[in-house]
């Protein structure tokens, strides 16, 4: 009897739905240490190439800026095509490439112009995977498989690993070389979904009909119609902004602020990651049992802490670190609101367009917009004041998920 119940579980575990879920967490987790590495690297690239917090701010959001544009474009394409893998694989390669052009930086021009094309290559990875991940995904672990797609790995590599292990190549070799190896993966990662992702696999029941069919259903004036995704659009501009404020000034306020050492810096910015990694298993799947919407209200919330922490706890470096993790468990919420409700909420079901505009619009009014303000009013009132963005863009936050309308299939009938 152990016998085959160890077949049936290693059948399961090498099951398309489980291999696919795997190669796309691995490509989030490759995004986001390609897109958060000037963030960890930033107190290096200020200091060697003499940036200002105004142009920190700038190099900081504009890959977000790119990233919304392309992410809605190719998502659109995606979904009137029917075709993903193709797009998919182009993504990795070209951020890989972005990624050692931003070590070749030698000044501030050539910096913000690699990260705008780093922008361009990686909007897309998001929006056409989980519009793969939606199509092969058993309706009970909907929302947990969305979660690690786009947040699991993103935090475990991109957050927790990510600000340790590239701010000890840049303390070794430099950050050139930091930007360097951090696109080896993007190479990887193209080669794993080109051999392994199969577009004709057939799909389990999800709420995605044809690719074709829904595109033809909804476009952009269709979706802004949906009330949830009109929610999830301005909910994620406040979590946007609050997650990227954070990654782009805490760095800064922890090593000029609070005299932090380098290591000690990147420790309290290895807690959000720690918190990101947790919330990605813990947030979806509380929320495939207990409703998108209660989960929601609480996750928001509780971003206050993190944004707060800093600036009442000072170099306690034991409660600062505990506080940004509990804080922090507010990343769970951005599947959810950026691909899970949506998708649910949406006829249909036009998946890699619902997901790119929530998406695509968080960045620009959040991720862009935020730290590029944030700059300018810590240049003018220090680097406090981004801090007291963050919270109220949590609060915010919170109180927009009080409207939503609950889309989980145990919780409700319109799934």
């Amino acid at each position: 009897m152990s016998t085959v119940i160890g077949a049936v579980r290693a059948a399961r575990a090498l099951s398309y739905e489980n291999r696919l879920l795997l190669i796309l967490t691995l490509g989030g987790a490759v995004a986001a240490l390609d897109a958060q590495s000037l963030f960890y690297l930033s107190p290096f690239v200020a200091t060697s190439l003499g940036l200002n917090n105004t142009q920190i701010g700038l190099v900081s959001s504009t890959v977000l800026l790119s990233w919304s544009i392309s992410g809605y474009v190719i998502g659109r394409l995606s979904d009137r095509s029917g075709r993903r893998k193709p797009w998919l694989v182009a993504t990795f390669v070209m951020f890989a490439a972005c990624s050692f052009l931003s070590g070749l930086a030698g000044s501030f021009a050539v910096l913000l112009g690699a990260r705008l094309m780093m922008g361009l290559a990686e909007g897309p990875v998001i929006p056409v995977s989980q519009s793969i991940m939606i199509r092969h995904s058993s309706p009970h672990r909907r929302g947990f498989n969305m979660g690690l797609v786009q947040n699991f790995g993103a935090q475990l590599v991109g957050s927790l690993a990510g600000p340790i292990v590239l701010v000890q190549i840049a303390t070794t070799l430099g950050w050139h070389a930091a930007f360097y190896i951090a696109g080896v993966p993007g190479l990887v990662v193209a080669l794993l979904v080109a051999a392994f992702v199969n577009e004709r696999a057939g799909g389990s029941s999800g709420p995605e009909q044809s690719p074709k069919a829904a595109a033809a259903v909804l476009g952009l004036s269709g979706l802004v119609r949906v009330r949830n995704i009109r929610l999830c659009i301005l909910i994620s501009c406040c979590v946007v902004a609050w997650y990227f404020v954070l990654l782009a000034f805490l760095p800064l306020y922890c090593v000029r602020v609070l005299r932090l050492t380098a290591t000690g810096m990147s420790v309290v910015m290895s807690a959000i990651g720690a918190a990101g990694v947790v919330s990605a298993l813990l947030v979806p799947a509380l929320s495939d049992r207990l409703g998108r919407k209660a989960v929601m209200i609480v996750f928001t919330f509780g971003g206050v802490v993190a944004s707060l922490a800093p600036l009442y706890v000072g170099n306690g470096l034991g409660w600062l670190i505990g506080l940004m993790f509990v804080g922090c468990l507010t990343l769970g919420t951005v599947p959810l609101f950026m691909a899970t409700i949506p998708l649910e909420s949406a006829p249909g079901g036009a998946a890699a367009s619902a997901t790119a505009l929530v998406m695509g619009v968080g960045q620009i009014l959040g991720g862009f917009l935020g730290p590029a303000l944030g700059g300018v009013l810590a240049d003018r009132w220090g680097l406090s004041v981004p801090l007291w963005m963050a919270t109220g863009a949590a609060i915010l936050a919170g109180l927009l998920s009080l409207r939503l309308t609950e889309t989980a299939p145990r919780r409700s009938k319109s799934s």
